[in-house]
Parts: structure tokens; C-alpha cells; sequence
């Protein structure tokens, strides 16, 4: 039983999908970037409701000089402050201003979270696609050698000449060169997802015939829409906290200085600025022009995923429909003919040439299968830009 438990413990199990997505929402450095990022728009709002800092003067020196000029007479005092006070909304105007921009910046990491969720299950499919292959070259050295097993035991007998034994110990060399290229074809990816993944992946489990099937969706809320809205309803913000600005401000204050009789007297001021030639019209129309460039990417970014979804719904029909046919008809076709030939081998109807290329032609239609339902996977990965992870 303690055997068995450290044989149990000593198995080693494959990286899921759904493992490697949370994994990747977990450890990607670019994701924790873009998060520490949000929290700048917390000093941002801040600043936005910031009340305006008063200001304060303070002078002090002589009326008069004597001939010489230097200070002669009693040494006057003067004391002043003044406090801005923020007219037309403009404060409010501020912090709209920012939540615009922070809803934008959270779209645009959404957009950003499900592009990489979209390369790591590429790059999962691709390694899973390439340990199925690893699996069909096996099998094809497997059968490889029992032919020149065969071949061997006939060449012993004298029924079969040396140069059929020599082809095939170079068929089976050649199945061996195949697997050993798919192994590192495979281990090469398995490094590539522990890169993304940020840690260390040695196997990946999984069935590569499970394609998820293309949900419904809104464009109009796709995470790269909803980043542009945001931005535009941000420099509509804008340009109203603009208006504002250009409208005449207020500051109130009180001056304190002594007097010739030797008191102190006290006086209230009222200012204003008078906003005659320039009223930050300069501002208004360069964020009515972004505005305006801003509805123009959102025409082309919705028009960019409509034409990419329809591609992406031709090309997963037609693959399935293609992958349907090799399953259905082609692969179980190609099979009961490989195992015609190796039966007709044995009992010499064909040579060993016609066998070979059997065999050779059904391993490939097992690796086109694979490289099929790799690439379908590819264009699903393409969808979860759009559609997210299911």
C-alpha cells in the first residue's frame, strides 16, 4: 500500500486549460502593471477636487529715505491673502473628467486581460496539437518496426533479400527522426507557455477535438469599443471643464497694514480676471478636433471586428466541415488500408515499397488532422479577443 501511495505521488499530471487561463490572470507581469496603473487615478481624482491653495503676501519696509538714501522714517507692515474660489462647476467638472478617463483605462485593460488570455490558449493549443502529433510519429515507429522485425525474421529465412532489409531499417530510422523532431517541436512550445504563463509547464493535458463553439455577441460591447466611448465621452468632459475654464474667476481676500497713526486697519478685496482675448479657445477646438478623430476610430474599430468576426465564422465552418470529412470518411478509410497492406505484406501480395508509402500516407492524415484542429483552435483564439473566454 506505501508503494502504491508513492507511485500515486509521484505521477505527474498535465497543465488544464482552465488552469493555464487562471494562471495567467494570476502571474502575468503585464496584467499586474496595467492594475498597479488604475491606482494613478486615484491621486488624479484627488487633484481634481482639490480645493485652489490661497495665496499670501507679506511686505514690510520704509516710506521715506534720508539724502544719502538710505531708510529713514517708521518701518510700514503690510499683510495680504487671497483665496481663488471656483466658479461654474469646475471642480466637479475636474472629477468627471478623470472617472471618464479611468472607465476608458479599464476597457483598454480588458481589451488588453483578453488578448493575453487569447495568445496563451494559441500557445496551449499549439503544444497540445504537437503532443498528439508526438503520439501519432510513436505509433508510427511502432509499426515501423514490427515490419523490419518481420522483414529481419523473413531476411533469416532467406525469403526476403538484404536490400529489402535495409529498407526497412531506413523506414524505421526515418519514423525515429520523425518523433524525435515532434518531441522537440514539443518541448519548444512547452517553454514558450511556461513564458507566458511564468512558470514552468512540463506537460499539458487536454482533448484537442474540443473546440468551444462561438457564442453571440454584442460588438458594441466589446472591451476596445467601450475604451473609445469612454475616451470620447472623456473630451466631451473635457471640453465642457474647458468652457468653464475660459469664464471669468473669482478671488476673495482681506489686506491687513498699519496705519501712520499707528494702528492696524483691515480691508476686504473681491478680484476677478477679465477674459477678453484669449478665453482658452485654443483648448475647445483641439479637444473638439480629438472628438471628432475619436468617433472616426470607433467607426473603423467596429467595422475592423465585423469584418474579423465574419472571417472568423467562415474559417471555423469550413475547418470543422474539413475535419468532419477526415474523421468521417478519409482516416477510417486510410486505416483499414494500412492494415490491408500490412496483412497483404505478410502473406507477399505487395512489396514493401507499396506498404511503405500505405503507412507513410496514413501517419500524414494524422498529422494534417492535428494541424487542422490546431489551426482551429488558432482562429478560437482569435474570437477571444472579441467574445472572451467562455
Amino acid at each position: 500500500m506505501f508503494v502504491l501511495l508513492l507511485l500515486l505521488a509521484g505521477l505527474s499530471f498535465g497543465l488544464s486549460i482552465e488552469e493555464a487561463m487562471r494562471t495567467a490572470l494570476e502571474r502575468s507581469p503585464v496584467l499586474k502593471a496595467m492594475e498597479e496603473r488604475l491606482r494613478i487615478f486615484e491621486g488624479m481624482e484627488r487633484s481634481a477636487l482639490a480645493f485652489p491653495n490661497p495665496d499670501i503676501g507679506f511686505e514690510s519696509g520704509f516710506l521715506t529715505t534720508d539724502k544719502r538714501g538710505r531708510p529713514s522714517g517708521r518701518a510700514v507692515y503690510l499683510l495680504e491673502y487671497s483665496q481663488p474660489i471656483p466658479l461654474w462647476g469646475v471642480r466637479e467638472k475636474s472629477r468627471r473628467v478623470v472617472a471618464e478617463e479611468k472607465e476608458s483605462f479599464r476597457k483598454a485593460f480588458e481589451a488588453r486581460r483578453r488578448e493575453i488570455l487569447a495568445e496563451v490558449y494559441r500557445s496551449f493549443f499549439t503544444a497540445l496539437m504537437r503532443k498528439e502529433i508526438v503520439e501519432v510519429w510513436r505509433e508510427s515507429v511502432r509499426t515501423a518496426e514490427e515490419v523490419e522485425a518481420f522483414v529481419k525474421k523473413a531476411y533469416e529465412l532467406g525469403e526476403v533479400t538484404e536490400l529489402e532489409l535495409f529498407r526497412a531499417r531506413r523506414e524505421s530510422g526515418m519514423a525515429r527522426v520523425q518523433l524525435k523532431i515532434a518531441e522537440s517541436l514539443y518541448e519548444a512550445s512547452l517553454k514558450e507557455l511556461s513564458g507566458l504563463l511564468n512558470t514552468e509547464v512540463d506537460a499539458v493535458e487536454g482533448k484537442l477535438g474540443d473546440v468551444p463553439p462561438l457564442r453571440e455577441t454584442d460588438l458594441e460591447e466589446a472591451p476596445t469599443v467601450l475604451a473609445l466611448k469612454k475616451r470620447i465621452e472623456a473630451v466631451g468632459r473635457l471640453i465642457d471643464l474647458e468652457k468653464a475654464l475660459a469664464k471669468p474667476t473669482l478671488s476673495a481676500g482681506f489686506v491687513i497694514e498699519d496705519s501712520e497713526e499707528g494702528y492696524y486697519g483691515l480691508r476686504l478685496s473681491l478680484s476677478t480676471t477679465f477674459p477678453v482675448f484669449y478665453r482658452r479657445q485654443g483648448e475647445i477646438l483641439q479637444g473638439i478636433a480629438r472628438r471628432e478623430a475619436l468617433s472616426r476610430e470607433l467607426e473603423a474599430e467596429l467595422l475592423r471586428l465585423r469584418t474579423k468576426l465574419s472571417s472568423i465564422k467562415v474559417r471555423m465552418e469550413t475547418l470543422k466541415k474539413e475535419i468532419e470529412r477526415l474523421d468521417g470518411e478519409i482516416i477510417p478509410r486510410a486505416k483499414e488500408e494500412l492494415d490491408l497492406a500490412l496483412r497483404s505484406y505478410r502473406l507477399r501480395v505487395i512489396t514493401l515499397l507499396e506498404l511503405s508509402d500505405v503507412r507513410r500516407r496514413y501517419y500524414e492524415l494524422l498529422v494534417s488532422r492535428a494541424e487542422l484542429l490546431g489551426n482551429l483552435h488558432g482562429i478560437y483564439a482569435e474570437f477571444i479577443e472579441i467574445g472572451g473566454w467562455r
